[in-house]
């Protein structure tokens, strides 16, 4: 069965236009090459309440959810917590994580590093190259940093255990309305309900032109439907 999978971005940063997220672009594009089903993504505030209540709906409504943001050190952080909280269990203190930051810090932990180690209890944690402070896997809730670098050197823990089904695509441009087509792609759509067909209008360089996308996880089928839009769409 294709995993079926939804993206909490964490942070009140990104809702108030401070920072440009760079993850849930990524993480969709590394889903689709993979054939995996993003189904939801959201941004979410740092309100420990509201980041409960969606991840509790997320992670009985998906076979998993991904997380980016908000397992740092600082007061905002609050992903742990939530996290904890949705799965009704303690925070608890990670003696392996002090160790890793230890080493890598090369001296103690000071009190507001040691909150690194604090993660729910009974979590596998997902290795960080860039850094000793993991993210961590918590049933099908996997938490990872808001930094990119990291969240594309954390992924591939969490995206192997993902099941999907490569899905093929054609493409090609129109100078045609979208209005003088519609009910063309429609038709056709319903000819091949496999095949999903996108319509996007662009422009470059002053010129109006309509970029058409089909996609199917059966290649066959994506042929047919293919040649029967270019067909249809360009006499």
């Amino acid at each position: 069965m294709i995993s079926m999978v939804a993206v909490a971005v964490i942070g009140d940063e990104i809702l108030l236009g401070e920072v440009v997220d760079r993850n849930l672009a990524w993480i969709s594009g590394e889903l689709f090459r993979l054939g995996v089903d993003l189904r939801y993504s959201c941004v979410l505030p740092d309100d420990l309440p509201f980041i409960v209540q969606h991840l509790r709906w997320m992670k009985e409504k998906f076979e998993w959810v991904i997380t980016t943001g908000g397992i740092g050190a600082t007061h905002d952080d609050l992903t742990r917590t939530a996290v904890a909280q949705v799965f009704k269990v303690p925070l608890i203190e990670h003696p392996e994580v002090i160790a890793a930051l230890e080493e890598k810090l090369g001296a103690p932990l000071t009190p507001r590093l040691r909150q690194l180690a604090m993660l729910p209890s009974g979590v596998l944690l997902i290795p960080n190259p860039g850094s000793a402070a993991p993210g961590f896997l918590m049933g099908n809730v996997a938490a990872l940093p808001g930094i990119p670098s990291m969240v594309r050197s954390m992924f591939p823990y969490i995206s192997r255990k993902m099941t999907g089904e490569i899905i093929h695509s054609e493409e090609f441009f129109t100078t045609r309305f979208e209005s003088q087509i519609a009910d063309v792609l429609e038709e056709i759509q319903g000819d091949y309900p496999r095949v999903k067909i996108g319509s996007y209008p662009v422009t470059s360089g002053g010129e109006f032109r309509v970029r058409l996308v089909l996609r199917s996880r059966s290649s066959e089928m994506l042929k047919k439907a293919f040649e029967d839009v270019r067909r249809r769409v360009d006499s």
